[in-house]
């Protein structure tokens, strides 16, 4: 097993007061980094057990401690520090990510790519090991609870954006009660998107259609049908890039002259707006060009990839039926 010095640049305070919490899920080549942790997430869940279990519980403890990582050490991020009541729930994280490292340490062949990964998820160990204490009671860790949208970030940002047709008074707050029953549907898509493990919900799609090209005994034409209702039910992976691309020109904007660095899950734009409106209206111009959002407000993102998903299997089954 490999050796590595795992209190090595841990996170500390500096003379103004800053602390440099590290998070591994924010770092800039965080997706090459994913299939990693998620293996090592998936023997930390395989071990757990004491005796054989089918795979199906094993992925269900796999995608459960990959949520509970995710969201936990973004909280704690958001906090920049540690309640009292939270230091059992942040121990606990720091022995997760401790088993993980652990397991991505198993091997004699040290790669680069495994040498980023290892530092990363360390430094989001030492990160939260180091918290700030906090006076108050803060929030605990609850799996069931409904995820929601951080106020201020760049998600929020965004919705706030596209939601302003659903709104019933405009000038208020992005809450239920001032929102319309279409309305309060866009911020549980967006709210899904913001949360959305893509490489998972695209593993899916490939998996539906593969199950469709196995399938024994149909028609070109139902064979077509079928693979056209897949690739609609899954066409708003779209949103994946429309955000990410938005997100990067957030980034060009507002990086290094409005904020050292600007996270896409905890930043606070709340503070810069309100100093700058000018620059609310140019992150708006943005979002207004990606989202290609019409004169009354509405998003059309979705109108010419699903046209373009209906016509090609159109011209299928006209052609080759």
């Amino acid at each position: 097993m490999a050796k590595f010095n795992f209190t090595l640049n841990a996170a500390r305070m500096d003379a103004s007061g800053h602390y440099d919490f590290q998070n591994v899920f924010e770092f800039p080549d965080f997706v090459e980094m994913r299939p990693t942790l998620r293996a090592a997430v998936r023997t930390v869940a395989r071990e757990a057990f004491d005796q054989p279990v089918l795979p199906v519980k094993v992925e269900r403890m796999t995608t459960s401690l990959e949520e509970q990582l995710e969201r936990e050490t973004r909280k704690y991020e958001r906090q920049v520090g540690v309640y009292d009541n939270q230091k059992s729930e942040r121990n606990q994280l720091v022995r997760l990510f401790t088993q993980v490292l652990q397991v991505i340490s198993r091997t004699d062949e040290i790669t680069e790519e495994l040498e980023d990964i290892i530092y990363a998820v360390n430094q989001t160990r030492l990160s939260l090991i180091g918290l700030p204490a906090l006076e108050g009671t803060g929030e605990l860790y609850d799996a069931d609870r409904d995820r929601e949208l951080i106020v201020g970030t760049y998600y929020h940002f965004v919705t706030r954006l596209l939601v302003r047709p659903y709104l019933r008074d405009m000038q208020g707050d992005l809450v239920p009660e001032n929102v319309t029953a279409a309305g309060r549907h866009l911020v549980v898509r967006m709210t899904t998107y913001a949360y959305r493990d893509w490489d998972a919900y695209l593993v899916h799609e490939y998996d539906e259609q593969h199950l469709i090209k196995n399938e024994k005994g149909l028609t070109n034409a139902a064979y077509y049908d079928k693979l056209e209702a897949v690739e609609l039910k899954y066409a708003d992976h779209i949103y994946a890039e429309v955000l990410a691309d938005t997100y990067q020109e957030f980034v060009k904007v507002l990086v290094p002259n409005q904020l050292e660095r600007f996270e896409i899950m905890s930043s606070d734009l709340r503070p810069l707006l309100a100093k700058n409106p000018g620059l609310r209206i140019r992150l708006a111009a943005i979002v207004n060009r990606h989202f290609k959002l019409d004169q009354d407000g509405y998003e059309h993102v979705m109108d010419t990839p699903l046209q373009e998903i209906k016509q090609k299997y159109q011209f299928y089954r006209e052609n080759f039926s």
